[in-house]
């Protein structure tokens, strides 16, 4: 199963300078909040920073049948439980990072 996501590319000189008020969603509406720096790599390949849960909604909406991590922390619970709910395996390959900082936060 494959889904299409649409990109726009906006050209930033025709965006207003002032902040936009946008309606929220109803209640009824998932939020699809993508994870920090995601990307389309190839055809159902994507990458993305860590995610946390106000990323799951849209996360669930790509139909993954897996995740790699590459952070050498452990994988936080709240994030394997998102996993296992939706038949997501994870491959994680711990490699440690060079700007000093932790890749995952643990607190989520």
């Amino acid at each position: 199963m494959c889904k299409t996501i649409e990109v726009a590319v906006l050209d930033h000189r025709e965006l207003s300078p002032h902040p936009v008020a946008l309606s929220p969603p109803s209640g009824d509406e998932p939020h699809y909040i993508p994870p920090l720096n995601f990307a389309m790599v190839d055809n159902g390949i994507f990458r993305s920073g860590f995610p946390d849960s106000a990323n799951f909604s849209f996360i669930q909406s790509l139909g993954l049948r897996s995740i790699i991590c590459l952070c050498p922390e452990p994988y936080p619970e709240t994030n394997m439980e998102f996993l296992k709910s939706n038949g997501i395996k994870l491959f994680q390959f711990g490699i440690e990072g060079y700007k000093g900082e932790s890749c995952c936060n643990t607190s989520i």
